[in-house]
């Protein structure tokens, strides 16, 4: 599966392609029907924080379609894991912490997640798996 880079509301940098790729050849799954990609810091909790679990799904054509960042809210017990930031591309909407907005809203705060994303992966900080849509 060949990533598409451009014709997205936001920028997609090499970066994010390059490990998008890497995750999905070092998988070996068939991405015939589009994959979605985890990533999880398997020491992340509702205590001690961690880095953020991430999901990326890409379609067949490999057009990525949504990217969420998921955090904990609440507390103790209660604490369970939310979608903190959403960037669908596919509908053009940016959602934080349950509010929706249009995409282009969410742009500089897009930038800086993605940055930080690909630093936190060049630290190896994630558990990564792939799956067939």
């Amino acid at each position: 599966m060949k990533i598409i880079q451009t014709s997205y509301p936001l920028a997609i940098s090499k970066k994010l392609v390059s490990i998008l790729t890497t995750e999905t050849v070092k998988s070996g799954i068939d991405t015939s029907t589009g994959i979605i990609i985890n990533f999880r810091d398997p020491d992340y909790n509702s205590e001690t924080g961690g880095y953020h679990p991430v999901e990326i799904s890409v379609d067949a054509l490999g057009k990525i379609q949504y990217i969420t960042d998921f955090a904990y809210v609440g507390q103790g017990h209660y604490a369970e894991l939310a979608k903190e930031l959403d960037f669908d591309f596919s509908h053009a909407q940016f959602q934080q912490m349950g509010r929706h907005f249009q995409i282009r809203d969410g742009a500089a705060l897009y930038k800086i997640w993605q940055a930080n994303f690909c630093h936190y992966y060049d630290w190896k900080v994630f558990d990564v798996t792939v799956q067939a849509l």
